[in-house]
């Protein structure tokens, strides 16, 4: 066939009146015939091109994915894609590839682009498109092919019948539910007419958006902006991408049952955790903030995080495993920072100015506290009420708090009980706790507990 322009050339085949199996397709066929969706469902067969039925050969066509890549795409991040045909009874082969989302799959997803003279794009209203640019409104799929140079390339293979086409496709920008890609490949002699007798192959798979990989900032306690973290602790960690939904556990997470000893969640909707390479219990799940609990048994000194969301691992980030790292519950209201902490009665400690229903603390009184890390705990299950026998000490200013005694109530999170001096004057005080071989737990956060009347 004389060489002229590709679309002159496509234009001419279709619309010419000798028979379409005199011609070959060296240069690369008309746009809709991958069998998708809206195009002929037959390849090139039922075009009048070639003859046969299709995938009755001896050899197949393959999309192939980067290595790796278990099915998936990154929206807006370029991939290689490759088609991969195989049938040693032929020698020249080529192929068109289109990709689709969509209700029934009739929307164009994302581009292609050619990376060498190897291949071409068309659109469906069979103008060619370059690189960058997009398909017009009256032909918005997009299809990509051989060119008559990669036509010559599939028959100068140093192995007869095997070739593979290597093209660029960026997905859509933004995550667009499953995205289609289909190919049809064309195996045949190599002569002319190149028609018949050929093979005709096609084939698809389906692509998901993969979550984006999550990218961690910080890993602290999560009652303090302290940085080091102990066993069974519960702690906050700071990022991107760590979750795609936001919520907390909830009674269905629980698959083990509450009775003490049973597991706590450690996968909440695809999100999950290791901290020192042991798996940690997930709480709060959100594209920015994960709170778990730190596992049991951790190792003094360095230890990795590593969080995982939806299959997408992100870098490992390293935090400092310590031997206890106090810190109060605690709840802002008005400015300030108000300890976790309730009367004997159950009404909670507070300003009522600030936060009507709340109560002050009064001299003398029993008050109940909650705190995290005051010690290495029991992770990843239920736990039992367990007496704390360490010494706390507490102050409120430069008032002594009678500490009575301590337990841990719930996973990671422990009571103490106090008694208010009492002589201790009204007014507001900062609020400090520390334990034997631990810090204090005033780093980055006041606490302020406000005495009556």
């Amino acid at each position: 066939m004389k060489k002229g322009t590709v679309v002159y050339a496509k234009m001419a085949v279709i619309l010419a009146v000798v028979p379409a199996a005199i011609y070959a397709y060296e240069f690369g066929p008309p746009p809709g015939h991958t069998a998708a969706p809206g195009d002929d469902p037959t390849a090139c067969i039922a075009a009048g091109c070639h003859v046969g039925t299709p995938n009755s050969g001896s050899g197949n066509v393959r999309i192939g994915l980067p290595a790796g890549n278990n099915g998936t795409y990154v929206p807006g991040q370029a991939m290689q894609i490759l088609v991969q045909i195989t049938d040693t009874t032929k020698a020249a082969l080529g192929f068109q590839l289109t990709a689709r989302m969509g209700s029934g799959n009739l929307t164009q997803a994302g581009d292609f682009s050619t990376i060498d003279a190897t291949t071409q794009v068309f659109c469906s209203d069979l103008s060619s498109k370059t690189n960058g640019a997009a398909c017009p409104a009256t032909g918005p799929i997009e299809y990509i092919e051989h060119t008559e140079a990669g036509y010559q390339a599939s028959l100068q293979s140093p192995q007869k019948g095997v070739f593979t086409y290597t093209v660029s496709w960026t997905p859509p920008a933004s995550a667009s539910g499953l995205v289609t890609l289909y190919a049809a490949a064309n195996c045949g002699p190599g002569g002319l007419p190149v028609a018949t007798p050929t093979n005709v192959y096609t084939t698809n798979i389906v692509l998901t958006a993969a979550a984006p990989v999550p990218a961690l900032t910080n890993v602290q306690d999560a009652e303090s902006a302290r940085t080091s973290i102990t066993s069974g602790q519960w702690v906050a960690i700071y990022g991107t991408s760590l979750a795609n939904t936001t919520r907390f556990w909830n009674n269905n997470d629980f698959t083990g049952g509450t009775s003490p000893g049973s597991p706590l969640p450690s996968v909440i909707d695809g999100v999950s955790v290791t901290i020192g390479g042991i798996p940690a219990s997930v709480y709060y799940v959100s594209p920015t903030q994960l709170n778990v609990l730190s596992p049991s048994g951790l190792t003094l000194g360095p230890a990795t995080v590593v969080v995982t969301n939806n299959g997408a691992v992100g870098a490992a980030f390293t935090t400092t495993v310590v031997q206890s790292s106090p810190s109060f519950f605690y709840y802002g209201s008005g400015g300030l920072v108000y300890p976790l902490a309730v009367h004997l009665n159950g009404t909670l400690v507070g300003d009522p100015a600030v936060t009507p229903g709340t109560e002050k603390a009064q001299p003398g009184e029993t008050l109940e506290m909650f705190a995290n890390g005051l010690a290495p705990s029991i992770g990843g299950v239920v736990v039992s009420v367990t007496t704390f026998t360490p010494t706390i000490t507490m102050t409120a200013g430069n008032n002594t708090i009678n500490v009575l005694g301590a337990a841990l109530l719930y996973a990671g999170e422990y009571q103490i009980n106090v008694q208010m001096p009492a002589n201790i004057a009204a007014g507001n005080y900062p609020l400090t706790m520390s334990v034997p071989n631990g810090s204090t737990s005033t780093e980055g956060v006041t606490v302020t507990l406000p005495v009556g009347p």
